[in-house]
Formats: structure tokens, C-alpha cells, sequence
């Protein structure tokens, strides 16, 4: 046989037709549509978790810097339930703004209440209460912007309260000198991290007017390594 027509005889018996193409083809998107999800969604909770050490480390290194000049946190300011933005944002100006890069700081309305938002250069944003000591953090703006929230998913509840605000056994855990995982009414287990007593447990998912489902996710997160447990209750 001559060698072109041997050549294409091998081309034949090599080529693919129609429908194997289309099988092949129908195979990778059933692969695809069971691995990309989970691909995204491993992606996005290395995210959250890579933010959260970022946050606690940045804020907590603002802080060191600052008792150089203002002496130690439990020397400082505090600041009252009823403080108005101004008083919150002069507090800020003292302790923080010269140890902090941030985009801006403003004036916040969110959950109906008004809070100090410094938005880091990452695009994560922090609202302080206006009495300082509680803090939400958020991954980004498009978190925040949301109305049906969920702690512990988009929003991640920190705390800075160097000074014994309440008297109540629910304070033991929730006093400390630097910017930590929000732990009032903790029991200082991994599994009262997951339910507390008021409901503020990460696993809690009963709503009152005095719980807050999900407060004490950043702290379940920590006792993990900072690792996002495999049984968490939400989805990224």
C-alpha cells in the first residue's frame, strides 16, 4: 500500500467520532459539576480563615504599638453604653489611628445601631461598638451590605475589653488585654464554644431577643487552629 494511503488509514482508525467526542465531553461536566463546588468552597473558607489570623494579628499588633505611648490597655479610656459616634471616634483617633493603614473611618449603620466602620486596605471592614469593646468583623463590603446576616458566616464577632465590664460569671473568659475572639458566656470548653447557656454558641441556632446565634464562632474557629471545623454549621 502506498505510504499516504497507509497514512490515512492510521488517521482513520485513530480519529474520534461524533458521540464518543460528545461522551467524552459530557464525562468532564459531570466531573467539573461535582469537583468545582467543592473546589470553591475549600477556596473560600481558606479565605475566611486566612482573614481572621490577618485581622487578629494586625489589630492585635496596633495595639502593642500603642501602649508604648498610651501606656497599658487596662490604663485606657472607657467608653459608656450610651457613647455617641464622636467620643467613639476621638477613642479611635487616640489608641488606634496612627497604628492602623485603613482606607477610611466612618460613621456606620448597621443591625440599627450606629458604629465606628474602619475599613482596612484589604477590603475587610471592622464596626466597633460605639462603647468600643464588641467588635464585628467582615470578610468584605459585600458582607456587610447584607440584611439577612448570620453570625459566624458573614460576620465574625471579636473583642476587645481589657477592663471587667459586668460582674456576672459570664465575664470569665471574656476579659483580655489585646483584640481576641468574642467569649462572654464561654465556658472555656471547645464544645461551650459550640453551645453556651444564652445561645450564643456557634451550633446555637435558636433566636430570642437575648441571643445571638453564632457569637462565638470566631472562638470555635480559634480552638481550631484557626481552621474552619469540618462539621461547621455553615456553608462559604
Amino acid at each position: 500500500m502506498p505510504y499516504c494511503l497507509n497514512n490515512l488509514v492510521s488517521f482513520k482508525k485513530a480519529a474520534f467520532t461524533l458521540a464518543e467526542v460528545l461522551i467524552t465531553l459530557g464525562i468532564i461536566g459531570i466531573v467539573a459539576s461535582m469537583t468545582i463546588p467543592t473546589l470553591v468552597q475549600s477556596y473560600k473558607k481558606k479565605v475566611v480563615e486566612s482573614k481572621l489570623v490577618k485581622v487578629t494579628s494586625l489589630m492585635n499588633q496596633a495595639i502593642k504599638m500603642s501602649t508604648i505611648e498610651n501606656g497599658d490597655t487596662t490604663t485606657w479610656d472607657t467608653l459608656q453604653s450610651n457613647t455617641d459616634y464622636d467620643r467613639a471616634e476621638t477613642w479611635f483617633n487616640k489608641y488606634l489611628a496612627d497604628y492602623l493603614k485603613v482606607q477610611k473611618v466612618e460613621n456606620v449603620e448597621w443591625g440599627g445601631k450606629s458604629h465606628l466602620g474602619v475599613y482596612l486596605l484589604d477590603s475587610s471592614v471592622l464596626l466597633f461598638d460605639l462603647y468600643i469593646y464588641d467588635v464585628k468583623y467582615f470578610i468584605d463590603i459585600k458582607s456587610l451590605k447584607k440584611t439577612d446576616y448570620q453570625l459566624g458566616k458573614d460576620v465574625f464577632v471579636f473583642r476587645f475589653s481589657p477592663k471587667l465590664m459586668g460582674t456576672s460569671s459570664s465575664w470569665k473568659y471574656a476579659v483580655n488585654t489585646g483584640f481576641v475572639p468574642y467569649a462572654y458566656n464561654w465556658d472555656g470548653t471547645y464544645e461551650g464554644a459550640k453551645h453556651s447557656s444564652l445561645r450564643y454558641g456557634c451550633f446555637d441556632s435558636s433566636i430570642s431577643e437575648v441571643s445571638q446565634p453564632g457569637a462565638l464562632c470566631t472562638k470555635l474557629i480559634e480552638m481550631n487552629g484557626w481552621k474552619i471545623p469540618e462539621d461547621y454549621p455553615f456553608k462559604f
